[in-house]
């Protein structure tokens, strides 16, 4: 063979192996390209997994807080009624015992000298003058904290009841509307609020229970745009294939992810002691749920914080 023919034979070879060498390279990175694209959408259905998985672990916490919920307000609601009942009829009594002490001290300087002195010496000693005083705000504070133990037992009442067969036509967006005129008086001159409400078509709900959770995220995100030079609070309605789509955002002080992970549970608040029965958004929740709805939370921490509510329209 001579070395014309060698130099063909190579090339040849040359260009096969050439040829072979691009086609699996080819092969391979098809391989690898559909091998990633596998291992995003495993990526993705674990992501999604787990969010549900948390989600189902949230309802089934709080539907059986619920039935607990029942059940305590049912037995605290008998004794608040009539210890309720006993301190309005002691609020009475204290009237009476008033008048009766009223017309002793005027009395004393018509006794006798000695028994004068036992009556000043009695009034003394056990500071009735103090306990006359005194009682009054203790009446006062005592029905105070009954009516606030009473609003808990209702709010508890509330979220562990639900109301499916008050059912009507309603338009959400009129619903909104006049929930913004209630608090007109509340949020005018403090806060901006920002309207982006498209028509939305009727539904079938309970017009009343939907109109208390957006008072109650409006009322929240009002609170959360305290300390802001520029409180804002924006409210819009969408229709995204076949559900309703509401959100209600604000610019306040935003919430950490344990907060968020806790903030639909009975009980549970950030506002300080006395401020709030962490029921409110509790309730909230059981209304959306026993719409067949969804209502989640997004926030990051001195930014602000978003409530998403999703209505089926059918």
């Amino acid at each position: 063979m001579d070395e014309q023919t060698q130099n063909n034979a190579y090339e040849a070879a040359y260009e096969r192996e050439k040829r072979a060498r691009l086609k699996a390279e080819e092969i391979l990175e098809n391989k690898s390209r559909e091998l990633f694209l596998k291992n995003e959408r495993l990526q993705e259905s674990y992501d999604l997994l787990q969010k549900q998985q948390a989600v189902m672990l949230q309802n089934e916490k709080l539907a059986t807080l619920g039935t607990l919920a029942a059940g305590m307000a049912h037995e605290i609601n008998n004794p608040l009624a009539f210890v309720k009942s006993n301190i309005e009829s002691l609020t009475k009594y204290h009237t009476s015992y008033s008048r009766l002490v009223s017309f002793i001290q005027e009395a004393t300087n018509d006794l006798p000298k000695g028994t004068q002195t036992k009556l000043t010496k009695l009034f003394d000693e056990e500071d009735i003058e103090f306990i006359q005083e005194d009682l009054p705000e203790l009446m006062t504070d005592t029905v105070e904290g009954l009516t606030r133990v009473r609003d808990i037992v209702m709010n508890l009442r509330s979220f562990a009841r639900t109301q499916s067969t008050d059912r009507s036509t309603a338009k959400l967006v009129d619903g909104i509307k006049s929930t913004l005129k209630l608090l007109h008086s509340e949020l005018k001159n403090s806060v901006n609020m920002q309207l982006n409400l498209n028509p939305l078509p009727d539904i079938s709900c309970n017009p009343n229970e939907l109109n208390q959770v957006f008072l109650n995220l409006i009322i929240n995100a009002k609170q959360a745009t305290a300390d802001q030079k520029r409180p804002t609070i924006t409210i819009s309605s969408d229709q995204i294939d076949s559900e309703i789509v509401i959100k209600i955002s604000d610019n306040g002080s935003g919430m950490s992810e344990a907060v968020q992970k806790e903030i639909f549970v009975p009980f549970f608040t950030t506002k300080p002691v006395g401020d709030g029965t962490g029921m409110g958004l509790a309730i909230a929740h059981g209304i959306i749920k026993d719409h067949n709805g969804e209502i989640s939370v997004s926030s990051i921490e001195g930014e602000g914080t978003t409530f998403t509510i999703k209505l089926p329209i059918n």
